[in-house]
């Protein structure tokens, strides 16, 4: 199917975004931890990077989370409810989590408005790229779970192996 495909490909470029934003932010906090107490010279842009991309790193994760289903949730239900019943919950549950994720889109796109010509104090870039995580992170995550809950409805899973 058409949506299996980009949906895959979706999952894969979010899986690699990942692993190289770590690769990134390991790289940067060594060279940090290098420059400080080897050559006694900290650079100063370092530690504002490590945290702009731990953001990233968190948001994106996030929506990796909820793509493998990996986030904290009651397994009691699925042992106490019959399976047509936690199915329903399953529903009724991402449609909560949509709710709550299109709030932090919207409110995460209404503050890249406002924090759009601050500039960061070490690196000197737009506010804008750091705080772009939470719409960003938003959209995949309620992409993610929209498949949770249409596979729910149908009757199906989503297969939790990571793929990269």
């Amino acid at each position: 199917m058409f949506f299996n495909s980009v949906f895959n490909i979706m999952d894969r470029c979010i899986n690699w975004f990942l692993a190289l934003l770590m690769a990134g932010m390991v790289v940067i906090i060594s060279a940090q931890v290098w420059y400080r107490f080897i050559l006694n010279d900290p650079l100063s842009w370092s530690e504002e990077a490590g945290r702009y991309l731990f953001v990233w790193i968190s948001f994106m994760g996030a929506a990796a989370g909820v793509r493998y289903q990996v986030h904290l949730g009651i397994d009691l239900m699925d042992k106490l409810l019959s399976p047509g019943v936690y199915r329903w919950v399953v529903v009724l549950v991402n449609l909560i989590i949509q709710i709550f994720l299109l709030m932090i889109i919207y409110w995460g796109f209404k503050i890249l408005g406002i924090i759009q010509f601050q500039e960061s104090p070490s690196m000197h870039i737009s506010m804008r790229y750091p705080y772009m995580a939470v719409p960003v992170g938003g959209i995949f995550m309620l992409i993610n779970s929209l498949r949770i809950m249409v596979a729910a409805i149908q009757n199906r899973t989503l297969d939790r192996e990571v793929r990269i």
